[in-house]
């Protein structure tokens, strides 16, 4: 795409995208480069993010560099102190001041080539004079103070409220590594890293390399890493605490886990280790490239923001992955997931980098597909590919069906857009087009292009064109059609078989192909076709057949003269990116059959069509209801248990809405009740079934005699065999007590406060207390969110948000609505992106009115200026309003 970017605050800078890339190879391959290569030099917008043109800029001048980074830990609790040496080539293009971003630190000194220099700080960033520097090799170095952070990006600082310990870790993707030291934070000016850090003695220092000395200086120690490999800083790691730590040395590299003081009883390093080799095998095979780096560190980190991140050699992992409980096996197959994803972005993204925040789906998608890739081919659970369709794939539909779906492959003007794009799309419609593609390609052709691909390019920085050229050189096929169908254009389109039988054999047979409500795009894409038939009351797949299909019909004559199925899906085992609508035959045999499908994948993906078919409003809530309750009773599969459980968690949502608008729909609520209690009591002791059944049972909980039982549970005078409650069952019971003010959810609170003197403790009795509905708590709450949040950090924030809201009393904040509207201008300017979104999400009303939506869109055409994630938040706010709307008007 030729998009052309204007950088914010500057007129009359236009650079093309085509342009950018010959910048950035320029800075990877040190080929000469021209200012006119990049068009007109312009100066740098003071804002808090990196604009692309101005990284183009940069990456035409800047080359060849290595840092040597001193930092030092052991100045207090507020701040740190280092000192960056910067080695680079400079090319004199323009008089312009050359900048280094650093984030709200403190430059005490800065000297080039050895001697004190001339520069000027602008909060985001350090300007230094062209002028002052040589034409070819410098030294720069920047000696700084810098805040220890509190939000979960740059350098984090947790203290566990238990042992009191002090525990850092980083996170910095996309533009965050500047809050630990002055650099070139841009991906495509890859370096290496000499680090060394001076640390409280009983502490531990992880980085991206291993450390070679590690020296006693009184209390504390000094720890000297060796040089890294070369490589984007937002990978570059650094992690410091009293952290426990296991190892693994049964492999070729050496594998070592870390976790906090008081979080290492629930760790069990087997669930870690395991995964981690088995991957790591299958990695080094499957990309005939042997483990990129000399260490794999993995640390599961308190206040995390995401699930994890794929620092070179030191990945971090978020808390939520120790249990306080017994773990599912979807839990762990989850877990064993997210550890194959990170891994498989020490090649593709860390080996091999995007040049600019375009290409981070490449990056975030191929670790999507090849983690389940890796956990299919090692067997290491069951029942991969069907948990990756009714999770992440649905997770893709929803974001491509929406208001704010975007191409695969879009322009991302600056890393505020590259944050906000961290989304179903990136992930998992980008995870679910690969998939398609080593399909349509086969195997063997699509795993001999990846493998060039990161030969070719190894250490360096690529654009989507070298993906493309890689696996069409390897495969023959041209796939430049397919990259324009695919990547460039959004929308989820629809299939639907058509055919028509004479006497028992097909006469004709075609697919239909539509377009979604955000797109007008017809795609070509391979899909397998499967035909049932009835046979000794089981739906049995009687014949499947590979089909290429494009434009708005494609007659499938291959299947002309076999048998006249009973059903048809043409998706079988979900290769093609497409949502299916059933013929009317299909409807109707699986609206009576269809627990006599044999194959579980195919009934899991009949499901879900029924499931879906509520969002689109092709079947209302209370019908989805009956027929999941009337036939979800004989399911045996785990994977489709869970998924019908959230198709129901999703229906019953509007029964709740529709009986706050007077709509008679009690029956339904009390059914859905009966129902949970049922299938809990009646689940296998001590089963994961028996957990997700008390995970619905908690959602559906409506009559005085329930609100009972469950009070009677948390006092411990009423069990279910087999179920334990952990402590973070316990605090979920005490949540749902308090927002609703039943039974003795005050003296249980303070029971539960007492008990559990964790973070997650405390975090759970900060939430139970704001969800309670009453007008004086809502104020109270509401003014600590509005009034400087008394040093609450970002997470405290996140959990006071999320529990302020609430759909069974939104009378409670309406007194609030105009001060609100009134804060959300000025919040745009100066709050963290992430407590923006939450702020939005939960401040802004979301009845299920009209007059909600209307205003929502009123003020997405007023409020001028808005940063880009706001704005995401705001549309997606008003689509799930409208929807709402949509769905409960057309129930009885």
């Amino acid at each position: 795409m030729k998009r052309k970017i204007i950088a914010a605050a500057i007129t009359g800078l236009l650079l093309a995208q085509g342009c950018t890339n010959t910048a950035s190879d320029s800075a990877s391959t040190g080929k000469q480069t021209s200012a006119a290569a990049v068009g007109a030099f312009a100066p740098r917008a003071v804002q808090d993010s990196l604009e692309q043109g101005y990284a183009a800029q940069r990456a035409a001048i800047v080359s060849n560099l290595d840092y040597r980074l001193s930092i030092d830990f052991t100045r207090g609790d507020s701040e740190f102190a280092g000192t960056s040496l910067i080695s680079f080539d400079y090319k004199p293009l323009t008089e312009l001041p050359l900048t280094v971003d650093f984030y709200q630190g403190d430059v005490e000194a800065v000297l080039i080539n050895g001697k004190a220099a001339e520069f000027s700080y602008q909060k985001w960033f350090i300007s230094i004079p062209s002028a002052q520097l040589a034409s070819g090799h410098n030294q720069l170095e920047i000696r700084y103070r810098a805040p220890y952070g509190n939000t979960g990006t740059g350098l984090h600082r947790f203290v566990d409220p238990e042992d009191k310990g002090a525990y850092l870790y980083t996170d910095f993707e996309p533009y965050d590594a500047n809050r630990l030291f002055p650099h070139f934070d841009q991906p495509d000016l890859k370096a290496r890293y000499l680090l060394d850090v001076k640390a409280p003695a009983d502490w531990q220092v992880v980085a991206n390399q291993r450390e070679h000395k590690v020296e006693a200086e009184g209390d504390n120690k000094h720890w000297q890493f060796k040089q890294t490999e070369r490589f984007s800083s937002y990978i570059f790691a650094l992690h410091a605490g009293p952290y426990t730590v296991w190892e693994d040395n049964s492999g070729a590299v050496r594998l070592r886990l870390f976790a906090r003081k008081t979080m290492a009883r629930y760790v069990k390093p087997e669930e870690w280790f395991g995964p981690t080799q088995k991957s790591m095998a299958f990695f080094n095979q499957y990309f005939d490239i042997p483990y990129p780096y000399h260490k794999y560190d993995q640390l599961v980190v308190p206040d995390f923001n995401s699930g994890a991140m794929e620092n070179v050699g030191a990945v971090t992992f978020n808390e939520s992955y120790l249990s306080r409980g017994e773990k599912t096996q979807d839990a762990l197959r989850n877990q064993a997931n997210t550890i194959a994803h990170e891994l498989a972005h020490m090649w593709f993204g860390n080996l091999v980098t995007m040049k600019w925040w375009d290409g981070l789906w490449l990056n975030e998608s191929f670790a999507t597909f090849m983690s389940n890739l890796a956990l299919y081919k090692t067997e290491m659970f069951p029942g991969i590919w069907e948990n990756y369709y009714s999770g992440t794939k649905q997770w893709a539909y929803d974001a491509d069906d929406s208001v704010t779906t975007h191409p695969i492959q879009l322009d991302v003007a600056n890393t505020t857009e590259a944050f906000a794009n961290f989304d179903g799309i990136t992930y998992g419609k980008g995870g679910s087009v690969l998939k398609q593609l080593w399909f349509y390609l086969g195997e063997d052709k699509f795993r001999d292009g990846v493998s060039h691909y990161l030969k070719t390019h190894s250490e360096g920085n690529t654009q989507l064109s070298d993906f493309i050229g890689a696996l069409g050189e390897k495969s023959g096929v041209d796939l430049s059609a397919w990259s324009k169908e695919w990547l460039y254009t959004p929308g989820l389109n629809t299939l639907q078989a058509s055919f028509s039988c004479e006497g028992d054999k097909i006469a004709s047979f075609s697919l239909q192909q539509g377009h979604g409500e955000h797109d007008n795009s017809l795609r070509t894409q391979k899909t397998r076709i499967a035909l049932y038939n009835q046979r000794g009351g089981k739906l049995n797949k009687s014949l499947t057949q590979d089909v290429i299909f494009s434009g708005g019909s494609t007659k499938v004559t291959s299947l002309v003269g076999a048998s006249c199925p009973d059903l048809v899906y043409p998706n079988d085992e979900d290769f093609a990116y497409i949502k299916v609508r059933l013929d009317a035959k299909s409807l109707n045999t699986l609206k009576t059959h269809i627990n006599q499908v044999e194959d579980a994948y195919t009934r899991l993906m009949l499901w879900q069509s029924l499931s879906n078919g509520v969002k689109e409003t092709d079947i209302s809530p209370q019908q989805f209801i009956d027929f999941a309750l009337a036939n979800l009773p004989a399911e045996r599969d785990e994977t489709i248990i869970n998924a019908v459980a959230d198709g129901l968690g999703y229906a019953s949502s509007f029964l709740w809405e529709a009986r706050r608008q007077g709509k008679d729909v009690q029956p339904y609520i009390t059914a859905m009740e009966d129902f949970s209690w049922q299938q809990l009591q009646s689940a296998k002791p001590g089963s994961d079934l028996q957990k997700l059944w008390f995970d619905m049972y908690l959602g559906s909980i409506d009559s005085p005699h329930q609100w009972n039982i469950l009070n009677a549970m948390a006092r411990g005078t009423k069990t279910i065999d087999g179920l334990t409650l952990d402590q973070d069952k316990r605090w979920r019971i005490v949540a749902k007590l308090n927002r609703e003010l039943k039974g003795d959810y005050d003296t249980l609170l303070a029971t539960e406060k007492q008990r559990d003197g964790s973070d997650r403790g405390k975090l759970n009795a900060l939430a139970a207390e704001v969800a309670r509905p009453t007008a004086a708590n809502k104020a109270k709450w509401v003014k600590i969110i509005q009034e400087g949040n008394q040093g609450l950090k970002l997470r405290e924030q996140q959990y006071i948000l999320r529990s302020l809201p609430d759909k069974n009393h939104p009378e409670l904040m309406a007194p609030f609505h105009a001060e609100v509207l009134q804060s959300i201008p000025e919040l745009n300017k100066t709050a963290d992106d992430r407590f923006l979104v939450s702020y939005v999400n939960a401040m802004l009303p979301s009845t299920c009115s009209h007059e909600n939506a209307a205003e929502l869109g009123t003020l997405l055409n007023e409020w001028q200026g808005l940063k880009f994630p706001l704005v995401r938040a705001i549309k997606l706010k008003k689509e799930r309003v409208d929807r709402c709307v949509k769905i409960t008007s057309a129930m009885n």
